[in-house]
């Protein structure tokens, strides 16, 4: 086997194994009301911190997302800050400029909190 090919292989598997871990992950917070909940009074006591994370979209970086929230750079800064603490999301990206390119993490696909928070 050419090395290439091996290389294939053996990404190939890695990626099968990360797959797998996400879907074990996604089961247990499925599972879990309790960090649910907490993550829907999080972004409902806080309406602009629900927008930001709305604003967030594995495109936009922080630069692009404060004028589509109408606010300043430093307050997405914080508030992409406590998303971060809280496992909310996750960097998707860094640019060679060393803009963080943001997206959801897996608890928004397992609890859908941008449709719940809409409607809480």
């Amino acid at each position: 086997m050419s090395e290439s090919g091996e290389l294939y292989t053996t990404v190939n598997y890695i990626k099968n194994k990360v797959d797998a871990l996400e879907k074990i992950e996604m089961l247990n917070l499925r599972s879990n009301k309790e960090l649910r909940n907490e993550y829907v009074s999080l972004l409902s006591a806080d309406s602009l911190l629900f927008e930001v994370y709305k604003a967030i979209d594995g495109v936009r970086a922080q630069k692009e997302i404060a004028p589509v929230v109408n606010t300043s750079e430093m307050t997405v800064s914080n508030k992409i800050k406590i998303l971060f603490e809280h496992g909310l999301i996750e960097i998707k990206d860094v640019g060679t400029n060393g803009k963080k390119i943001y997206k959801h993490s897996v608890a928004e696909q397992a609890f859908k909190l941008t449709r719940i928070c809409k409607n809480a």
